[in-house]
């Protein structure tokens, strides 16, 4: 049958419109969410006799409940060691989005952890299926201090390592699963954008001259075409350590917290004061070098008990944690949400080198302590490990991946070169990074990808008497810092990525109008 001229064109018409409508299909935002519990096992049980929060096998007590005739502990990260958990106060979760603007799709994971190592990443981006179409993945720990040991520098001893490898293997196995659920969650998403105060009875405290602190909350809602919350991104600073070294029950601590108050609600005694804005909320650890956090003493003040906590506590880290979602759910109800209508991606990462100076860390590398994948150098420094940075433009969005936690000077500015630095030089990462990152909301997550301790600008840098700002002792920072040039790398890399970036999005523009 031959067509007429007029159905030739009408036919092209429809074919023209279904293509176009094809095309609009493939680039509408979706978003999915999930998230699955991370949590260990605990098999034997301990009696803490000295109460020191450590186990000494010649004091303490101890039941051999699987009768192995070994002490089977889960041991917790991020104060001393020896510090095996003897419970569970509420469930690590491991939390992931999936953003697919119908050209680039990305995954991010967060976990209750208290960092993870660049090879562990790189072994979960090998095991991610290439059917899943996943462009990049970015793995990310809190920094949480009361979860398992996933670095290998809290284990028994100071020589003997924390990690527990068939639950590294498991934590492998629920970033898939998370990350598959996500993926068969997508579903067409609007996104709004908000830079929220944080309340100033809740302070974040610089324990380190100079006084320094990037303290907003950043927030990213994804929502339904009817308005519904399908899940929310947080990105704030802080140690996530609130409950301090003298807690044996795992915890998700002030993350958990701000968590399941956006979502679920804030409950005190089971008895719901404030409803949360539904879906699934992902915490995102802001820059916390320096060491942003709120100390043992430090008081903050409960708006709904109305009243003052200063010792660590599970209450202390709720209050921080409500706190927080409660910023943000007000925040929400006064319209302070603002719509990033059709947002695209583009994702960029750079692999990085740096020598590792520090001592001990090369030798907890080379030992085997700290899971990782050294190099070595015949030229100093001799032992080089690889690293990476990463920058996702979404729309008016950025998210800026960092390996481990930066010095908040350098993403806001105000570095110093006090009397007493090793080095008399100038600030060598400049300009702040947040004066060159584009778009209107950016996310700065910290222990992105790796973590490689704390990134100290080397103008501030101090490992020898005498000690900066008239201090009597050394101040802490530098014994968990691969080296004096480990900031200068970050930053000037960070910013490539950046101006990079910038190049790439101004010729996909041109491209698509020409």
């Amino acid at each position: 049958m031959r067509l007429s001229s007029i159905q030739n064109i009408l036919f092209t018409i429809l074919i023209l419109s279904i293509v176009s409508i094809n095309q609009a299909h493939t680039k509408e935002l979706k978003v999915g969410f999930a998230k699955i519990s991370i949590t260990p096992s605990l098999i034997d049980e301990w009696e803490d006799i000295n109460n020191d929060a450590q186990f000494d096998s010649d004091i303490d007590l101890w039941t051999d409940v699987n009768g192995n005739g070994q002490f089977d502990a889960v041991w917790m990260a991020g104060f001393q060691n020896k510090r095996p958990a003897q419970g569970i106060k509420d469930d690590l979760m491991a939390v992931a989005i999936v953003i697919d603007d119908g050209k680039t799709r990305i995954g991010i994971i967060s976990a209750d952890t208290i960092g993870l190592m660049r090879k562990f990443v790189l072994s979960v981006r090998e095991d991610v299926p290439s059917e899943w179409g996943l462009d990049y993945l970015m793995v990310h720990a809190t920094h949480n201090h009361e979860g398992p040991d996933t670095q290998g520098l809290w284990g028994p001893g100071f020589f003997r390592s924390g990690v527990d490898d068939e639950y590294m293997k498991q934590l492998k196995q629920n970033f898939l699963i998370a990350l598959d659920l996500a993926i068969d969650n997508l579903e067409p998403a609007q996104m709004s954008l908000a830079l929220i105060p944080t309340n100033p009875l809740t302070p974040i405290k610089d324990k380190r001259k100079p006084i320094v602190i990037d303290n907003d909350i950043r927030a990213v809602l994804f929502n339904r075409p009817d308005g519904s919350i399908i899940g929310s991104m947080i990105n704030f600073g802080i140690h996530v350590e609130l409950t301090w070294d003298k807690n044996l029950e795992l915890t998700s601590d002030v993350a958990g917290y701000l968590r399941r108050g956006i979502s679920e609600g804030i409950y005190y005694d089971n008895e719901l004061v404030k409803p949360g804005l539904g879906g699934i909320t992902l915490w995102l650890t802001g820059n916390i070098g320096g060491l942003m956090t709120s100390g043992p003493t430090d008081p903050i003040y409960d708006p709904f008990l109305k009243e003052t906590i200063t010792q660590p506590s599970h209450e202390k880290a709720r209050a921080y944690g409500y706190s927080l979602a409660n910023s943000v759910i007000d925040a929400f109800h006064a319209g302070k949400f603002h719509p990033s209508p059709e947002p695209k991606l583009n994702v960029s990462a750079l692999e990085l080198e740096f020598g590792i100076e520090n001592f001990m860390l090369s030798l907890g590398t080379l030992l085997g302590i700290i899971d990782s994948d050294p190099k070595l150098s015949l030229k100093p420094p001799f032992v080089r490990y690889l690293s990476e940075v990463g920058f996702i433009e979404l729309g008016d969005l950025t998210i800026t991946g960092i390996p481990g936690e930066l010095y908040p000077e350098i993403a806001v500015g105000g570095i110093e070169n006090p009397q007493g630095a090793d080095y008399s030089i100038t600030p060598q990462e400049i300009p702040h990074l947040r004066s060159q990152l584009p778009g209107k909301l950016n996310l700065m997550v910290n222990l992105a990808n790796d973590a490689i301790g704390y990134i100290i600008p080397k103008s501030e840098w101090d490992e020898e008497a005498p000690w900066i700002y008239g201090e009597n002792e050394e101040t802490y920072g530098e014994v968990v810092s691969l080296g004096p040039d480990t900031a200068i790398i970050i930053h000037q890399n960070i910013i490539k990525l950046i101006e990079d970036s910038n190049h790439e999005l101004k010729k996909i523009n041109n491209n698509e109008q020409n």
